[in-house]
């Protein structure tokens, strides 16, 4: 299976500029970056705007929604000659760049612009392929929001600063823009037919290093051909080695697309581990997000992420968890203090660098939630840690799980060890609402809203607690730790309220609440302790199976406000009707996309990049229950085959589907674990060979209910295949 050629063929394509840049949500322009600084163009061809943001530039300031990410700057670009010129541009995933032709009546010039995958430089690149093109250049910052800005120029190098330090802020943020021309001395210039110039932009910020304005303009100073073709050629080493880490070919160019085109925004977002991105990713062009653009704990914080994971993209998951753990000294004060409870409770809504950004000065506010907004859930640290257990699980790191995942799982479990009602030989949660509660209008008529606060047993927190307290033992035992805890995390798991349902539309399915809100009708919080939380799966009872399958027909909300990371892979993991998925997953590709491969719906933007990576991969590849199944929800007349995924017990697995039949499979063994396979031959024999180096040599095993079992050694590979089939075409 040749990526590159996959690669090569998935473009973002443009015809004309983009209408939804700036933007308070997701941009519809080509985009561009390298997992801290994020570039969106627009603009038509004679007036190009080039938008830079960056993850860390935040304004720090309290109350909801007062702090958020905010824009530092960009470049327009003037050419008049280019007035009425025709528009195309291609977002390539390849190389991580935009190549854009504007052909106009006398003149037609192309742009190409890219980030550098391993330094803070923006690159754009200027030819004259027809006529003459006058080129002026403006670099600008955003103004206003309490901010100040300074521009200057040094030699031929123009900067421009802004800047957040006003009193009222919890820590002040501060940036640049350094633009210089390699092959120009000043802003304004003229491009001759085969003339070529190179923009190089560098931004840093006070959170890379002190002297962020110094450093920005030495190191475009820097800059010259040579520097150039080097950074380059790292940076398409950069993607390559990104792009070869795993691969689909399922026979559907649509779904292929938006599987690549959704690790590329990912990689393109999610690299700086101070700074995760917020809701819209690093292309903020406003300085008023929808929703504060902050890090939403009820899910739309956490969703992103969900396909990297089995795609094996560990590394963009490393910013997930620093806004967590800096924010435990809030959370510990606020369980102690608003519920006289141990360990945290945190709000909707958090910040970097432990900023609270779900603060409110409303009277709702201040009289029910202590000026907060947790608007009635409990369940938001609960909902945090699941990250951490997939990766956890995905790698079996003991050092991630010893410093990150264990001791943040443990603040969880002591927040419900002590919140949680023993009755009646079971586990009971009170006053958890299993939704938002509005506590952010001013007034009510009367207090009938507060039942929310009353719901019991909500299904998601369930489903979330069975995860912690499992990932809490499966860690305990794998470092050998809190060993004198493990009784009580078991009894907890043991007596855990059963999930609720009831009968809707002539089925049983799953209720949201035991008591409390039954049913939500714009939501798919009825399935959300299948996924993410993986409470439930293909080796889950039947009963509960089918109730899972019939809550999914019901919800029938393919087309969701906030759903799209969930539905997809929560139905592929409880064996739903492939067909049905993949049909209601393309219509959401075509309907719901820009062309900038963004899904989007109301509810948040780069929580919509996991949808069709988790869900393609999950029917292709399911092991959360430490049993790896090959194309456990695909068509079986669908040909289909993927590279490396990642299975749960450190495995990196391949495999192809041809014909009906599984040709072969093979497993990379990070960790050395026992490898359980759901035997994919039932009707014939099979071989099991170990490969190190050149060496091969055949391994014992043994078929345990249908499950083949073999040990493995660490960083060794292992090729399994029925013994009838002829020897197929690798992918490793």
């Amino acid at each position: 299976m040749e990526w590159k050629s996959q690669l090569e063929k998935y473009k973002g394509i443009f015809n004309e500029p983009p209408k939804q840049v700036p933007s308070k949500k997701v941009v519809d322009g080509p985009i561009i970056g390298n997992g801290d600084i994020g570039v969106v163009l627009s603009g038509p061809p004679e007036q190009q705007r080039v938008w830079i943001s960056k993850t860390d530039f935040w304004k720090s300031e309290l109350i909801y929604t007062k702090g958020s990410p905010s824009l530092i700057g960009g470049i327009d670009i003037y050419i008049p000659e280019l007035s009425g010129a025709s528009y195309y541009s291609e977002q390539r995933l390849l190389d991580a760049k935009v190549v854009s032709t504007f052909r106009g009546a006398a003149s037609t010039v192309t742009m190409t612009a890219w980030v550098s995958a391993t330094d803070n430089a923006v690159v754009v690149e200027l030819a004259c392929v027809e006529g003459t093109a006058t080129v002026s250049l403006d670099l600008w910052t955003k103004s206003g929001h309490d901010s100040q800005t300074d521009a200057g120029t040094e030699t031929d190098v123009t900067w421009a600063t802004r800047v957040f330090n006003g009193a009222e802020l919890e820590w002040p943020t501060a940036g640049a823009i350094a633009m210089r021309c390699l092959s120009e001395s000043s802003t304004s210039f003229e491009l001759k037919p085969g003339g070529i110039t190179h923009i190089i932009s560098y931004v840093l910020t006070n959170h890379d290093v002190d002297t962020y304005l110094q450093e920005s303009v030495a190191s475009v100073k820097r800059f010259d051909e040579s520097r150039l073709n080097e950074l380059y050629a790292k940076h398409e080493d950069w993607w390559q080695h990104f792009w070869a880490k795993s691969a689909i070919d399922i026979g559907d160019e649509l779904l292929e697309k938006f599987w690549y085109g959704s690790h590329y925004i990912m990689a393109s977002c999610s690299r700086n581990k101070s700074f995760p991105p917020g809701l819209f990713g690093s292309w903020i062009t406003t300085d008023s997000p929808a929703w504060a653009g902050d890090y939403h704990l009820n899910y739309n914080f956490q969703a992103p992420w969900w396909g990297v994971y089995s795609s094996n993209h560990i590394e963009l998951s490393e910013p997930y968890d620093a806004p967590l753990l800096e924010y435990v000294p809030n959370g510990k004060r606020y369980a102690e203090q608003y519920l006289g409870k141990n360990g945290i409770y945190y709000d909707v809504g958090i910040g970097p660098k432990g900023l609270p950004t779900a603060l409110s000065n409303t009277e709702a506010s201040r009289k029910y939630e202590h000026g907060h907004l947790f608007l009635g859930q409990k369940s938001n640290a609960a909902y945090t840690t699941i990250n951490m257990l997939m990766r956890f699980y995905a790698t079996y790191d003991l050092q991630y799980a010893s410093q990150i995942a264990y001791p943040y799982a443990l603040e969880v479990a002591d927040f419900w060890e002590s919140y949680l009602a023993f009755e009646d030989n079971r586990y009971v949660i009170y006053r958890d609402a299993i939704h938002e509660v509005g506590t952010w209008e001013e007034s009510h008529p009367n207090d009938d809203w507060l039942q929310e606060f009353e719901d019991m047993n909500p299904i998601l927190t369930l489903g979330l607690l069975r995860a912690v307290f499992k990932g809490l033992l499966d860690m305990s035992n794998e470092l050998g730790l809190d060993v004198n805890r493990r009784d009580k995390w078991s009894h907890i798991l043991m007596h855990m309220s059963e999930f609720p349902t009831f009968e809707r539309d002539g089925k049983t399915i799953f209720r949201l609440t035991e008591q409390g809100r039954s049913w939500w009708d714009s939501n798919t919080l009825a399935i959300q302790h299948i996924w993410p939380a993986g409470a439930i799966g293909l080796d889950s009872d039947s009963q509960l199976l089918e109730i899972a399958r019939n809550t999914i027909s019901v919800i029938n909300r393919w087309t969701d406000y906030n759903g799209f990371p969930t539905i997809f892979t929560a139905a592929a993991r409880v064996g739903y009707d492939p067909a049905i998925i993949l049909h209601q997953l393309r219509h959401q590709c075509l309907e719901h996309s820009f062309p900038n491969l963004f899904i989007y719906f109301g509810g948040g933007g780069i929580e919509c990049c996991s949808g069709v990576p988790s869900a393609i991969n999950e029917m292709l590849l399911q092991s959360h229950e430490q049993v790896i199944r090959l194309f456990p929800v695909w068509p079986n007349e669908r040909n289909a085959q993927f590279m490396t995924l990642r299975a749960v017990g450190a495995f990196l697995v391949s495999s192809e589907l041809k014909d009906g039949m599984i040709q072969f499979v093979e497993i990379t063994s990070e960790r050395g674990r026992v490898c359980r396979l759901f035997n994919p031959w039932p009707d014939g024999a099979l071989s099991i060979v170990e490969i190190n180096g050149n060496k091969q040599e055949a391994i014992d095993w043994k078929l345990v209910e249908d499950v083949i079992v073999f040990a493995t050694k660490a960083d060794r590979h292992y090729r399994l295949q029925p013994t009838t089939i002829a020897s197929p075409h690798f992918l490793c």
